[in-house]
């Protein structure tokens, strides 16, 4: 499910790139980039507050076909993940309060020119890295290794822009898509594991993706900072939530945990992110921490994760 945008340095050159991650009961996203995402339901004003963590969600157990979102999944796959600009992973359990929720698993060391720039989590707990330079890693979640993959961007810049996110193909079961977007080419697909992209034909704009188990993608525009859902069909987005408080940030990340969505910006991609979380069944927008102590560049969550409470 997406989210991610970071400054960028490159040849003595600054480059703003924008990263948001979704992280609530669905797939996991991570980008830099302009989008909308929502977790159902339709826009609304939210009341605004001060969070704290809860208790977990247990995981059942199940053979094929539709199950539970647990089935088959890698324990680390349970789990929110964060990028940082100076490309260090961190797990993030929104069940547990404040900034001890967010725990170092390593520094990444893969073999790019460019800087981390959007990230996404399949059920294996294997991230997907994607870096500025228009390159992409597979990563592990149990120690940070990178491994080359054979991705090709569909339109190669000095700086590329992407957003990501991994969905159920169909609500309930364990097959998954992972979906991009950019500013450059749109909204698209990645077949895996080849790494062919099919371009989709629109919502050409800079933003973040997220998903999950119930097979919805959302996306997060920082130039609005609006979560929308998007129709896979017709690709046409309903709006869901704009948090008046984050527009023209310059590094986001986006994902989404037990049908919450939690957002991860820091307004001029240099100084610590804020997580703030919204609920689209209560309306409720919360400011979850105030500076978590790094930028966060990328974010995502795979359909592993707990999904939205039964209405």
């Amino acid at each position: 499910m997406s989210i991610f945008s970071l400054l960028a340095r490159r040849s003595g050159r600054a480059f703003v790139a924008a990263a948001f991650v979704s992280s609530l009961g669905l797939g996991a996203a991570c980008s830099a980039g302009t989008g909308d995402s929502s977790a159902g339901g339709s826009g609304g004003t939210a009341s605004s507050g001060t969070l704290s963590g809860t208790t977990g969600t247990g995981f059942g157990t199940g053979t094929t076909g539709t199950t539970t979102p647990g089935d088959g999944c890698a324990a680390a796959a349970k789990l929110i993940y964060v990028l940082s600009v100076q490309n260090q992973l961190y797990s993030f359990d929104p069940n547990i309060a404040g900034t001890a929720a967010y725990k170092l698993v390593g520094t990444l060391q893969c073999a790019s020119s460019g800087n981390p720039q959007s990230m996404s989590v399949d059920r294996n707990g294997t991230a997907y890295v994607f870096y500025d330079s228009g390159q992409m890693f597979q990563v592990s979640t149990q120690n940070a290794a990178c491994t080359p993959t054979a991705y090709v961007h569909p339109v190669q810049n000095v700086f590329n822009q992407l957003g990501m996110g991994f969905t159920a193909t169909q609500p309930n079961v364990t097959d998954e898509t992972l979906y991009i977007i950019s500013p450059d080419f749109g909204l698209s697909t990645v077949s895996l594991p080849s790494f062919g992209v099919k371009q989709l034909g629109g919502l050409v704009t800079a933003a973040e993706l997220t998903g999950g188990f119930d097979g919805k993608l959302f996306m997060f525009e920082a130039s609005s900072a609006t979560i929308a859902e998007i129709d896979r069909t017709s690709l046409q987005k309903t709006p869901i939530h704009s948090f008046q408080n984050l527009s023209g940030t310059q590094a986001w990340a986006f994902s989404r945990y037990a049908g919450k969505f939690y957002v991860f910006t820091s307004p001029d991609g240099t100084t610590g992110s804020t997580t703030t979380q919204y609920d689209p069944v209560m309306k409720v927008q919360a400011q979850r921490d105030a500076d978590v102590g790094f930028t966060i560049v990328g974010a995502g969550q795979s359909t592993c994760v707990p999904p939205p409470p039964p209405l």
